[in-house]
Formats: structure tokens, C-alpha cells, sequence
């Protein structure tokens, strides 16, 4: 079907605010729970995985000879994990196969990410591949072929460049204006003179995209990446007073196109059905995105569906919403890849779940306990986890460890 963004406005996304109006603020009765047995036994598993794959690492920058041994180690461990934890379980969902093609995408875009931008920080890294696992997500419930996208990558990797070149206080209004609106000519197919580095960048990857989609041929991906420009531009006002429907609003334009153009890039036909559920689906990301920033939100004066109000009834509120939407949402979906999808599902679960252990002070210690049981482990261990991410660690240690990674991804 051709996309049309104001149809997409004026009609779809109605559609779609009127089911999250409607969807149930009442605490769901359709979440599994975890027994803390299985929880313990979770914990012991990810910790012994996590000093294995330590040790592994430790070894590896030391070896000065037999490093070739080490690296194949590590690829076999991750191998391993992604074949035989149940935490996630995508092998359960997945053919070995399959699972092997997108292993090596994922690599191949870790390859891509080093090479273009050596100086981009594990935050951004990490910003970047989350995109791209949404469109790998995407690619398989529609059965397409593993294959490393160029032009998702391009795309992919737009989020740290132009997110953290805006949000940055280094950078004055009229240069921020200045770097959209040499992103908006691109767009258009107007001649551009990047005039930093930083904006020679952000053309390169737009044209990753362009090799790929020709202007003569299809402009739908560059209406969409214009409607997403838009949706940015029009997310700056969340620091004006706004009532609930115009947060909503924000909250679904710029989450749903988001999350339409990975759609796009599955080559697949897009449906009136697909269209719905993938501008839901970007409604959900955003939100969930929402709850884990409510503090960080909430001092910026930044208005969100969590910090228009910053009680704990109406958080709690919110995230049952949340629950009800994403459950409805997904089981109205028919998917010729049901088992994926529900696996998925879970995910979003857990993905919830994890967001607001990130937002727990804006919570009632009762209901962080109902969630909690639901989680694969407890929320003090994912804490701890949280803090020993790779992207919180010190920038000293941080370049240790992606010097490590470049050596990991040099092919053989």
C-alpha cells in the first residue's frame, strides 16, 4: 500500500489513541509468574556465564600469540548461550540456522559501526543496534532472509548522531537548527555542503540509504525518514505545557514513524493491518523509553504520559496500560510466525518489567513486588546488572574494551 503520512495521522493513529483510551488501567491477570527457584536458578546461571565470558576476555587482551584460539572460544561461548539459556529463549523460536545468519548480521554490523565511527562511545553502539534488532524482529515475523541491510545500518546509526548532537548542551539552538535543516535538503534531494565533520557524517549515512533506494525508483523511505525529521522537531515542545492527548500525540508521531521505517526495510508488503500494528508497536517503544527516563525527564521539564503526573497511583496506572495495549495489540496481529511472536510478546514483557526497576523510585514498593514476580530474577540482580553495563563503566576502561571488540570482529 502507499503511504500516505497524513492519512497516517488524521486516520490511523485516532484509531490507535482510541484503543489506548480504552485499553485497562487494572492490574492484568494474563502475566506468567516466575517461581523464585527458577529466579535463583536464572541468577547462578547469568553469573557463571558472565565470569566465564570475563575470564575469556581477560585472557585475550594479555595473549600476545594463540589469540586466533581465544577469539574462535568466544564465539563458540556466545554460540553456546544463545542455544541453551531459557532467560530469553530465542532458540525456541528460532531454527539454528537462522539463528546463526543473524548472529553474524548483528556482527557485521558491529564491523560497520568500529569502521565508520571509531570515536562512537559503547552508549551510542548500543543505541544503534537496538534499532537494528527492531528491524531484525521485524524481518523475521514477516519470514524474511538474514542478510546485513546497508541502508538500515544507515539508518540505525542516524539515532546516536543526530539524537546526541541535539540533546547536547555544547551546541547553541541556531546550530541545532542549522544541522536539521541540512538533514531536511538531504532528504529532499537538494544539494547540501556539510560544513563539520560531524555533518559530513550524517549525510554519509543518509546516503547508505539512498544507494539503496534510489529517488527515481521509490521515495516512501525519504517521506517517512522527513515525517520522522518532523516528529523530532515537533518532540521539542514537550517542554511546554501540553495536555495529556497533545503528549499522546507526540508520544505516537514520533515512536510510530520510527519503528514504520524499520518496517520499511523489510522487504515485505505493508498492509493496513501492518501499518496499525507497527505504529502501536512504536507507541509501546516510546513509552517503554518513557518510563526508564522518568527522573531524567522529569528535570528536564520534558512532558511525558509518566511525568504529567508523578504519583504513584497514576504510574502504576499507566504501565497496566501499558500491559493491557501491548497484549491486545499483539494477539489481534495474525502472524504466519506465531510462535515468534510470542516470543516477542514475553520480551516486551520483561522489557517493562526492566524499565521501571530504572524509574523504581516513581513506584510503590507493593507494586514493584507484584512485578517483580513476573521477571526471570530478582530486581536487586538486574540492578546490579544495570550498573555494570559497559556503557557506565569509565571512558579509560571503555576504550580498553573496544579495542577488545575490534580485535574480536577482524575476520579471519
Amino acid at each position: 500500500m502507499k503511504l500516505d503520512i497524513q492519512k497516517i495521522k488524521s486516520t490511523y493513529f485516532q484509531d490507535i489513541k482510541k484503543c489506548w483510551k480504552e485499553a485497562d488501567i487494572d492490574f492484568p491477570n494474563f502475566l506468567k509468574e516466575v517461581p523464585y527457584a527458577k529466579k535463583n536458578q536464572n541468577e547462578q546461571y547469568i553469573q557463571s556465564i558472565s565470569d566465564k565470558f570475563h575470564e575469556e576476555f581477560n585472557k585475550f587482551s594479555r595473549l600476545t600469540v594463540r589469540k586466533k584460539d581465544s577469539k574462535q572460544k568466544i564465539s563458540l561461548m556466545v554460540r553456546e548461550v544463545l542455544r541453551e539459556e531459557t532467560i530469553i529463549g530465542i532458540h525456541q523460536s528460532m531454527d539454528e540456522q537462522t539463528l546463526d545468519a543473524y548472529q553474524e548480521e548483528l556482527i557485521e554490523f558491529l564491523r560497520h559501526a568500529r569502521t565508520f565511527s571509531p570515536n562512537l562511545s559503547f552508549e551510542g553502539i548500543g543505541q544503534a543496534i537496538r534499532n537494528y534488532i527492531v528491524y531484525i524482529i521485524f524481518n523475521e515475523l514477516n519470514q524474511g532472509k538474514p542478510g546485513f541491510n546497508i541502508a538500515c545500518f544507515g539508518y540505525s546509526m542516524l539515532y546516536p548522531f543526530t539524537d546526541n548532537y541535539i540533546d547536547s548542551e555544547l551546541h547553541t539552538p541556531q546550530e541545532k537548527q542549522n544541522y536539521n535543516q541540512l538533514i531536511r535538503n538531504k532528504l529532499e534531494g537538494k544539494e547540501v555542503s556539510p560544513s563539520s565533520y560531524h555533518q559530513c557524517k550524517t549525510c554519509e549515512l543518509l546516503d547508505k540509504i539512498e544507494i539503496s533506494y534510489p529517488r527515481d525508483l521509490d521515495c516512501t523511505i525519504y517521506t517517512l525518514l522527513l515525517a520522522m525529521l518532523d516528529a523530532q522537531e515537533v518532540s521539542l515542545n514537550q517542554c511546554q505545557e501540553l495536555n495529556l492527548d497533545e503528549i499522546l500525540d507526540i508520544s505516537l508521531y514520533k515512536g510510530g514513524i520510527s519503528v514504520l521505517i524499520d518496517r520499511f526495510f523489510v522487504q515485505k508488503e505493508i498492509t493496513v493491518r501492518d501499518l496499525l500494528f507497527y505504529l502501536e508497536f512504536g507507541l509501546f517503544l516510546q513509552l517503554a523509553d518513557d518510563l526508564q527516563d522518568i527522573k531524567e525527564d522529569s528535570e528536564k521539564g520534558s512532558k511525558t504520559l509518566f511525568t504529567a503526573d508523578l504519583n504513584c497511583k497514576s504510574a502504576e496506572q499507566l504501565v497496566n496500560k501499558m500491559l493491557h495495549f501491548l497484549y491486545q495489540m499483539t494477539n489481534s496481529y495474525p502472524s504466519a510466525n506465531e510462535p515468534f511472536k510470542q516470543f516477542i510478546l514475553s520480551n516486551c514483557y520483561q522489557l517493562i518489567y526492566s524499565s521501571i526497576v530504572g524509574s523504581k523510585e516513581f513506584f510503590s514498593q507493593e507494586y514493584l513486588g507484584k512485578l517483580e514476580c513476573f521477571f526471570p530474577v530478582t530486581f536487586p540482580f538486574l540492578e546490579e546488572m544495570y550498573h555494570n553495563r559497559l556503557d557506565k563503566i569509565d571512558i579509560h576502561s571503555q576504550e580498553r574494551y573496544l579495542k577488545l571488540l575490534d580485535e574480536l570482529l577482524i575476520q579471519p
